[in-house]
């Protein structure tokens, strides 16, 4: 597959469609907020992360991480938008853009992929789930609309609708192991049809129309439920003062994602990043399915050497946390930037997440973090930095 898309047989290629580029400022005046802002607690504390402002702590952080890591709890994610996509051929049509296999999916199933440029830089992390006659593609909301216009670009006389629809669905998350037991509850049914990553199915949250989804953003455990966005005030309501489901704020999230090695999409990936930048070519790139918008450049990147940079982990020896853009050096010369810090609850230690260069990414490197006048000491690791809590082990390549 060459820079352009190949269209059926006796029509013209399209080059990527202009500007591609995400039009939402990660530093605007003015953040997002979500769905429930102002109505998680009382004297809510909310902080930034990527363009958005998050309920970051409810009660204490270690407990809200315990919570998620081996029970469960509601946590508002209400930072996707949907884009619906119907007609006869929109399976065989999303197979040809995105990373993954979407013509394998049954009704019920979903799986994670990527639309990419066809130099293979991102436009969006993507999860896509099949219904009988409709697939759904969630992705955060700054970038719906983005990826309407370059899928609509590549439309030719394919049968296939696409509608974006922002801020009309609010979703609630349940990570942890105990998320099925307490989804069944609230069903009124067990949710046994939910096997893999990205099953789905329609039962009700307390009565309303729900789509619980096997997922979490930071891997192991847990549901994604989608509800309309006019009843999410209600439902977190009597989630959490009467069913007593306990809320779990961002912070305790981000850390449980940085020590899982999970990239988000604005915070660690941005559409400056190659897929194999990332590493998530390995899990949310099909090797087999053949062509899709940037398959070319993926493939000879897998068969002829690593990416100049790489997304790796980091442990430092300092008690201070880094800051997302601190530069990385090796020798007194820059070889990359962190993207994401936090202090460990499972290591008991500062460690982050960064792109480094090739020749300085080997797990067990020794850099140093430019935290403005400070030198912070740090030593490169594979991701996860940590195993699940399940297995009773830490990870740690340095």
């Amino acid at each position: 597959m060459g820079d352009a898309e190949p269209g059926p047989p006796g029509r013209a290629q399209r080059q990527d469609p202009p500007n591609l580029t995400i039009t939402v400022c990660y530093n605007v005046v003015m953040p997002l907020t979500l769905l429930l802002h102002g109505r998680h607690a009382p004297q809510m504390a909310y902080e930034p992360f990527g363009p958005w402002l998050v309920p970051w702590r409810f009660t204490d952080t270690r407990d809200e991480y315990r919570r998620l890591r081996n029970t469960t709890g509601v946590l508002d994610a209400s930072v996707y938008a949907a884009i619906e996509v119907r007609g006869d051929d929109r399976a065989d049509f999303l197979h040809r853009l995105l990373t993954n296999d979407i013509k394998r999916l049954a009704p019920g199933t979903g799986c994670r992929a990527a639309l990419l440029t066809s130099s293979a830089k991102l436009v969006a992390d993507l999860l896509v789930l099949a219904d009988t006659d409709v697939h759904w593609l969630l992705c955060e909301l700054p970038y719906a609309e983005t990826v309407r216009r370059a899928l609509e670009h590549y439309l030719f006389t394919e049968a296939v609708s696409l509608i974006a629809h922002e801020r009309r669905l609010a979703a609630l998350a349940f990570p942890g192991p105990q998320a099925m037991a307490l989804a069944s509850r609230l069903a009124g049914t067990p949710l046994l049809s939910l096997a893999s990553p990205g099953d789905h199915v329609q039962l009700p949250l307390h009565d309303e129309p729900a789509r619980w989804i096997r997922w979490s953003p930071i891997g192991g455990e847990g549901l994604l439920c989608l509800v309309e966005a006019a009843r999410v005030a209600a439902l977190w309501e009597r989630l959490v003062h009467h069913d007593a489901v306990a809320p779990i704020g961002w912070e305790a999230l981000n850390i449980a994602r940085i020590e899982a090695g999970a990239p988000w999409m604005g915070i660690d990936m941005t559409e400056e990043n190659l897929l194999p930048d990332t590493g998530l070519d390995e899990s949310i790139a099909s090797e087999t399915k053949g062509c899709y918008i940037g398959q070319e450049i993926v493939a000879r990147m897998r068969t002829y050497g690593s990416p100049n940079k790489r997304l790796m982990g980091l442990l430092l020896e300092d008690s201070v946390v880094p800051s997302s853009g601190d530069e990385l050096l090796r020798g007194g010369e820059a070889v990359g930037r962190v993207t994401s810090a936090c202090r460990s609850i499972v290591l008991d230690r500062v460690i982050a997440m960064g792109y480094v260069k090739r020749g300085a990414d080997e797990p067990g490197t020794a850099v140093e973090v430019a935290r403005g006048d400070q030198r912070l000491v740090a030593t490169v690791a594979a991701r996860p930095l940590t195993l699940p809590a399940s297995s009773g082990r830490t990870r740690s390549d340095a």
